[in-house]
């Protein structure tokens, strides 16, 4: 399986999995999804990287609600307006989805 993010949204096989807000920093392509530990974060979030966006970059998903809780990296969550809501749950539940389905590739169009 691989996570597809379009429309400011990530889906699974055309299934919408949860709204996203980033700065749109990271291209369309195809990128390596990992989950490991986060520094910044002291847990475990995923990582997304490819040749361009390089790992040591540190872009993730992770929990925010407006685009001022991102520097770069893929904010999930419900949308309420031009923000998120919901976010650490939604995190929370992603990771699990990732891990059930051993993902490891994220496709961003």
């Amino acid at each position: 399986m691989i996570l597809v993010k379009k429309d400011n949204a990530l889906y699974i096989n055309d299934v919408k999995i949860c709204d996203t807000l980033d700065p749109g920093l990271l291209t369309k392509g195809l990128y390596n999804l990992e989950i490991n530990h986060s520094p910044k974060f002291n847990r475990d979030l995923p990582l997304v990287y490819n040749e361009k966006f390089p790992a040591s970059r540190g872009l993730r998903l992770h929990a925010g609600n407006s685009l001022k809780d991102s520097k770069g990296c893929i904010l999930v969550g419900q949308k309420s307006g031009s923000n998120l809501i919901n976010s650490v749950n939604t995190l929370n539940v992603l990771i699990e989805i990732i891990k059930n389905n051993n993902i490891r590739y994220l496709i961003i169009l």
